[in-house]
């Protein structure tokens, strides 16, 4: 499962609380504890005071920011405007010395998992930007991730489904739980019937600005003005027909959009106006306060029901407010940073997010920072009522407010962390290799939980593991570990590595760069000459059985005394992995997605199940059960019949993969590291 418990220490109003966040178990729990010290006050700011918005403000008064900050609401909690604190992460598993909770259970969103069971385990809950949200209840939630990735949450644990799209959702609205649409900035629309997404063609569009579902047969979509083609935007009107462009709407120029009913819909218009359709047609309400910069505009809007009150932000961070009795005025913000989304559970609870962890709530008299917890972007927020908020960042961290404030979901083992390679020798011993600049990176998984282990010296190519105790790392030299530290020993002068097998301690073949060759001797690496094609990865049965893959389908053999060409090449794809069961069971994957079998007398290629794609790695644990993976985070599996694609739940590319009978774990170069367990 890939769900975690949590509990939490309630909070007194003077007393201020930091979450620690305890071990880094995937498929067991994880627990969050609270260790507080008495002092500031709860909300306690770093930066201003309350705002006063309830009537037009001198941008200019000063902002003491020594006062408490408010975080107010119809209703608030005692523990109102709480500092959701900065996760302190013991990688080994240990909690601070401190800590320590007594506390009733909260809600915990765990790890994302995608619809094949692949979860996330590094960073958690998820590692990629979420930059639209809807939901119709407490446990009826959507977030818009990447790569056409929808994030669902039914109350207990996030599910990440691939919704056909290939674009990153920065729309989406519905109408109810059976009713929703979403879409990238450009091309089609994909649409959730309750049980499966399915895209829907749609005309050429670009810049898409606003989407509201008001029924099945009833919403509106908005593009931004663009420098050709549609330089007053576009609108368009879904009917019971489906989506129509809709005729003679040039000039009206709408953008965001918030929809109440069929006859209540705001629309920022011209980007600096506020329109309103009635069910007869668009009209203008009012303008908004200007902005300073040509070519700014507003970019976000909510709108409480009948027009009674209302909000827009702008990326520069300029802030308007908006009630009936005295129009639009300019509300200066706590902080100059860019805003990018707002919304409310009524007029006197309003929250605002922005770049740099912005966190802003309106509590019906005044405008103050909360602190966020953490210096992500906030991209997206929405909720159910005053007591049930998500907030969704641009690195996969997620915000949570419920009755006692707000709870951050954020863990990253290894921030900026590029990596590259994964070995293992069973389901208690893997390691991950990559690079943080020009150094090193690990992470080990000890069967219950991942841990930063000491990395070798320098950035990482590939990776081989002999023993739990004897595991190499090759980059620019080749690095050994032996259960306690990294010995350093020197490859032949000019091999650049690009991939690393054998069958036992003594018995390692490298091979890399120009068909270069290298072998373990058991004391040393001894150059083994080259081929004739660079070679990108290298395999033993036993050591006198290894096979070598590289460019154009080339592949060589090696039977214990030479290296010769298997013959003419299988494809004229690169192929860039390796992999096999037994001599009569060998895959090796490539570009445009070629997927060789070699039976121990003839090759067969397969260039529909992965037709497109870069595939990087190839690995199984038997002639039933191998895994491949590649660019835009695709994950294939092979039964032993036919391969099936995978919902990896990354859109980016995975780069390695190393699997067992129970277990699957695979990382990619945008620092992801998945995890399958069956």
């Amino acid at each position: 499962m890939c769900n975690q418990s949590r509990t939490s220490l309630s909070q007194s109003p003077h007393t201020r609380c930091r979450v620690f966040l305890r071990g880094a178990l995937l498929f067991s729990s994880l627990m969050l504890i609270t260790a507080c010290t008495s002092g500031g006050e709860q909300g306690e700011p770093d930066a201003s005071s309350p705002v006063d918005a309830s009537g037009p403000l001198d941008a200019s008064s000063p902002l003491d920011a020594s006062s408490p900050l408010e975080d107010g609401g119809s209703e608030p909690p005692s523990d109102a405007g709480s500092d959701a604190g900065t996760p302190e992460v013991d990688a080994g598993g240990e909690p601070p010395p401190d800590a320590g909770s007594d506390a009733g259970v909260l809600l915990n969103p765990g790890t994302v998992c995608s619809t094949d069971e692949w979860c996330w385990a590094n960073p958690t809950p998820y590692g990629e930007p979420v930059r639209s949200t809807w939901g119709s209840a407490a446990n009826a939630f959507w977030a818009g991730g990447a790569g056409g990735h929808a994030l669902h949450w039914n109350g207990s644990r996030w599910t990440a489904w691939h919704t056909g799209l290939s674009q990153d959702l920065s729309v989406l609205s519905g109408s109810s739980a059976s009713d929703i649409w979403a879409g990238g900035a450009t091309g089609d629309m994909t649409h959730w019937d309750g049980e499966n997404w399915s895209v829907v063609p749609f005309a050429p569009v670009s810049a898409r600005a606003g989407l509201s579902i008001l029924s099945p047969t009833d919403g509106w979509m908005t593009q931004t003005p663009t420098s050709t083609g549609a330089t007053d935007g576009r609108v368009w009107r879904l009917t019971a027909s489906g989506w129509k462009a809709v005729d003679n709407a040039s000039g009206w120029n709408l953008s965001a959009l918030w929809g109440l009913s069929s006859t209540e819909v705001w629309a920022l218009a011209g980007g600096t106006g506020l329109s309103r359709w009635d069910g007869t047609g668009w009209k203008g309400a009012a303008a908004l306060p200007g902005l300073g910069s040509p070519g700014e505009r507003y970019s976000a809007l909510w709108m409480a029901p009948g027009g009674t009150a209302g909000w827009a932000v702008a990326t520069t961070g300029a802030i308007a407010r908006w009630t009936a009795a005295s129009g639009w005025v300019a509300v200066p913000s706590p902080l100059a940073v860019r805003l990018n989304g707002v919304w409310g559970s009524g007029p006197d609870d309003v929250w605002l997010v922005g770049n740099a962890g912005t966190l802003l709530h309106w509590n019906g008299k005044s405008l103050s920072r909360v602190d966020s917890g953490t210096q992500a972007d906030l991209l997206a927020v929405r909720g159910t009522g005053p007591h049930d908020v998500w907030v969704f960042t641009s690195t996969g961290a997620m915000l949570h407010r419920d009755a006692r404030g707000w709870s951050l979901f954020e863990r990253n083992l290894a921030p900026g962390v590029s990596w590259s390679a994964i070995t293992g020798t069973d389901p208690e011993h893997v390691w991950v290799f990559g690079a943080k600049g020009s150094e090193g990176a690990a992470l080990a998984w000890n069967g219950a939980a991942w841990k930063v282990t000491p990395p070798p010296p320098g950035p990482v190519r590939a990776a081989w593991a002999a023993g739990p105790e004897d595991v190499w790392a090759i980059g620019a030299q080749a690095w050994r570990w032996d259960g306690k530290q990294w010995t350093s020993h020197a490859l032949p002068k000019g091999l650049e590595p690009h991939g690393i097998h054998g069958t036992g301690p003594s018995d390692i073949w490298l091979v890399g760069k120009e068909g270069r060759r290298a072998v373990w001797t058991g004391k040393e690496w001894v150059d083994a000459g080259a081929g004739d094609f660079a070679l990108h990865d290298v395999w033993g049965l036993t050591p006198e059985y290894y096979w070598a893959v590289g460019d154009a389908g080339d592949l060589e053999f090696y039977n214990g005394a030479e290296w010769t060409p298997a013959g003419a090449s299988v494809t004229p794809h690169a192929l860039r992995a390796v992999w096999g069961s037994a001599a009569d069971d060998l895959w090796a994957v490539g570009d445009q997605g070629v997927l060789v079998h070699y039976n121990g007398s003839t090759f067969e290629v397969d260039t529909t199940s992965a037709a497109g794609l870069q595939l990087k790695d190839v690995w199984g644990s038997g002639h039933d059960d191998v895994w491949a993976v590649g660019e835009g985070g695709a994950l294939l599996h092979y039964d032993g019949t036919r391969w099936r694609r995978q919902v990896s739940g990354t859109a980016h590319t995975l780069v390695g993969i190393w699997s067992t009978r129970t277990g699957a774990w695979t990382v990619g170069g945008n620092g992801q590291v998945l995890q399958h367990q069956r």
